[in-house]
């Protein structure tokens, strides 16, 4: 079995026994080392947690592209993007900038581009981030051909700002309690409109927005997250707008994309 076809198979199993969904296409999840793709929401929630909390090099990276996707809502997946993060994750143990650019000097661009596309897609598969619904809902058409990345940042980043430190020499690491509530709140909230979706069939996304809605309301309240109670109305819309063309681009249901782009449009 080719690796597209195992990747479609790990994430049609995510829908159908955890009603999970990774917000990115298929083919960029295939840039993710094999080792790193999470088969169960258990691997992804444990990984998730374990960016927001370990102290060492490589998840600080991460955490600093979460930062930059908290304060800007989006970012272009691209390699200068992911230069800027590596710089501060090095800082913090060379305090002379110098050095930090020598050492990024002796790493080859195209090792910095393929290592980029993996943690972009991995930050995807996390739920950090997702890639917006027009990266899969006009495949095949021949206006669908750029090959830029735009990542947009989910609840489960946006509840990060204010929450890392912006000084220097200071690990940006969150307290393992609070990571894991942002983490489970955040992928029960992807699970809930997967459910929705699947459960119901709606005609609009809108129709089943009470349903994710007020279940959200009342698991925010347990959590009491001030910046998780500001973000998430935008969250649950954001959601609701996109996964059903991820749906459609894994294959788990079928629907018209650009008549149901114009019927959401003119719906809400």
């Amino acid at each position: 079995m080719r690796l597209h076809e195992k990747l479609l198979d790990v994430v049609r199993r995510l829908v159908v026994e955890s009603y999970y969904l990774p917000l990115v296409p298929v083919g960029a999840l295939g840039t993710v080392p094999v080792s790193a793709i999470c088969t169960t929401v258990e691997c992804i929630e444990k990984r998730a947690v374990e960016v927001l909390t370990s102290t060492g090099e490589g998840m600080e990276v991460y955490r600093q592209l979460v930062l930059m996707l908290a304060l800007k809502t989006a970012i272009t997946a691209s390699v200068q993007s992911y230069e800027v993060a590596l710089i501060r994750a090095k800082y913090l143990q060379k305090p002379f900038i110098q050095d930090v650019l020598t050492e990024m000097r002796s790493v080859s661009v195209k090792s910095l581009a393929m290592r980029s596309m993996a943690v972009f897609t991995d930050l995807a598969q996390l739920n950090f981030a997702y890639m917006p619904a027009e990266t899969v809902a006009y495949e095949g058409l021949p206006l669908a051909r750029s090959k830029s990345r735009i990542l947009v940042s989910t609840l489960q980043s946006r509840v990060l700002v204010g929450r890392m430190p912006l000084r220097p020499f200071e690990l940006s690491t969150i307290n393992p309690e609070e990571a894991e509530e942002i983490v489970r709140f955040s992928i029960a909230l992807r699970q809930r409109v997967v459910e929705g979706f699947l459960k119901f069939r709606p005609l609009r996304a809108c129709d089943i927005f009470n349903y994710v809605y007020q279940w959200a309301r009342r698991e925010a309240e347990k959590i009491k997250h001030y910046h998780l109670t500001m973000m998430l109305n935008r969250s649950i819309y954001e959601e609701l707008f996109t996964t059903p063309y991820y749906l459609r681009h894994y294959g788990i249901v079928n629907f018209d994309t650009i008549r149901h782009e114009l019927f959401l449009t003119l719906s809400t």
